[in-house]
């Protein structure tokens, strides 16, 4: 089992917090890579590549006009992060679908520079997604008795 600590995701709230984070990261800089968006790229071409799924939890986006309208583009790496260092933010492999509930979890939260996940994209991703997914049941955790009695409330049985 890994370190707990090792994976606690943080959010940083400043320029120069960003700048002293980036200038930890010693990894491949895989989120570089890919086309630049561009007319000829863009949200579409995201989310075809995406197979039209959250990168996070797999939702089917395609599934109803709801979900799809409510999806986003979401910067694995995030934009804050690269634009307080100068970086293009909005490159090929940096870019995924994502569903609005993931990306409201995750939004600009990062694993630890030293966290070996930076070292890919698959692995980032594979981290943040089980990141979402704990944050997913904290709120589960957190409001389940509610949602109990207002469910059984809703079904006369209160």
């Amino acid at each position: 089992m890994s370190d707990p600590s090792s994976s606690q995701f943080q959010r940083l709230k400043s320029d120069a917090a960003r700048k002293a984070f980036y200038a930890t990261l010693k990894v491949p800089t895989w989120w570089l890579g890919g086309n630049k968006r561009s007319a000829s790229f863009g949200w579409v071409d995201v989310f075809e590549k995406s197979g039209g799924k959250c990168v996070y939890c797999s939702r089917d986006l395609a599934s109803s006009t709801d979900a799809l309208a409510e999806s986003t583009e979401e910067h694995l790496v995030p934009r804050s992060l690269l634009e307080a260092n100068g970086v293009k933010f909005d490159n090929e492999h940096n870019m995924a679908v994502c569903c609005a509930g993931c990306n409201g979890l995750k939004g600009e939260s990062l694993p630890p520079a030293t966290h070996p996940c930076w070292k890919s994209r698959k692995s980032f991703i594979k981290e943040c997604s089980r990141f979402v997914a704990e944050c997913r049941l904290r709120n589960f955790q957190k409001y389940k008795t509610h949602v109990e009695n207002v469910l059984k409330k809703r079904a006369g049985q209160s």
